[in-house]
């Protein structure tokens, strides 16, 4: 066999490889969802139960003070008035490009064009109630508050990107290790409930390939390098971006912009005309 023909023989491997790879990692990631859907549905279903046969018990999830009325919905939890004030929205004041608040129109970093993503937004900033609950649903599985969340970030969409129906979704992956041990992705979650309420198309073009640290600890310059490396697009990406050209990658929380520029890139590389950002918090 030639030296040509053993490279080619040997390129084909890899790539069936990476193929079959990434089809055990999509089943795994697939059954992890529809365990979580299960046990999510259960959860709303006791919570129901409860609160029609205890409405004067229903509680807010951020300080657990009673309401000592019925719920107006009683599948999804509320905040009380006094955590529902302590959530600053970002609609006005906020840097034209990241959504950071900022009374100048755009915002230091953003002068110096350090993202790749066109334009980013979210419903609060990253402070006060809006941490605890996202803290609360990630870190300590209170599934209470992911209708809340999910409500939030379909507000924001419908504030910030609803004018545009020709933009698809992209919730930013997980590695399947951590997605299993944590057993669902608020980003999937967000995404989805965008999707079902606008009816809009949502993708994944992206894997994400490794995970070493928590992001959580690292800033600025070291978190986008260490992201450089994290994301990879699945095989088919460039049919699916093909198709639907405009994105949004939906995130919980936008803090140096890493994760989003990391996976902005990777979605321009197969074709992607815009890509824009959706948060909860900021």
């Amino acid at each position: 066999m030639s030296g040509e023909r053993r490279s080619r023989v040997g390129r084909d491997d890899r790539a069936s490889r990476q193929t079959m790879g990434q089809v055990r990692r999509m089943r795994q990631i697939r059954q992890v969802r529809r365990a979580f859907r299960r046990k999510y549905f259960a959860l709303r279903v006791k919570r129901m139960t409860m609160t029609l046969f205890y409405p004067m018990a229903a509680k807010c999830p951020r300080c657990e003070k009673l309401f000592h009325h019925v719920p107006l919905d009683v599948a999804a939890p509320q905040l009380c008035s006094d955590c529902d004030r302590d959530v600053e929205p970002l609609t006005s004041e906020i840097c034209s490009v990241c959504g950071r608040k900022t009374a100048n129109g755009i915002c230091r970093e953003c002068a110096k064009g350090v993202h790749s993503f066109f334009t980013a937004r979210a419903y609060a900033s990253y402070d006060g109630t809006a941490e605890y609950l996202i803290k609360a649903l990630k870190y300590q599985e209170d599934f209470r508050v992911l209708p809340i969340l999910q409500t939030w970030i379909c507000d924001a969409y419908a504030a910030h990107y609803g004018y545009f129906d020709m933009i698809a979704l992209v919730p930013v992956p997980m590695s399947i290790e951590k997605e299993r041990s944590r057993g669902f992705n608020l980003s999937y979650e967000l995404a989805r409930a965008v999707a079902r309420r606008f009816r809009l198309p949502m993708i994944e073009p992206l894997l994400r390939i490794a995970q070493d640290k928590s992001q959580t600890v690292l800033h600025g310059r070291e978190r986008r390098n260490a992201m450089e490396h994290v994301f990879r697009c699945v095989d088919d990406a460039r049919s699916l971006v093909g198709r639907h050209p405009y994105l949004l990658i939906v995130d919980d929380v936008l803090t140096t912009g890493g994760t989003a520029d990391a996976c902005a890139r990777r979605l321009f590389e197969v074709g992607a005309q815009s890509v824009e950002v959706l948060t909860i918090a900021r």
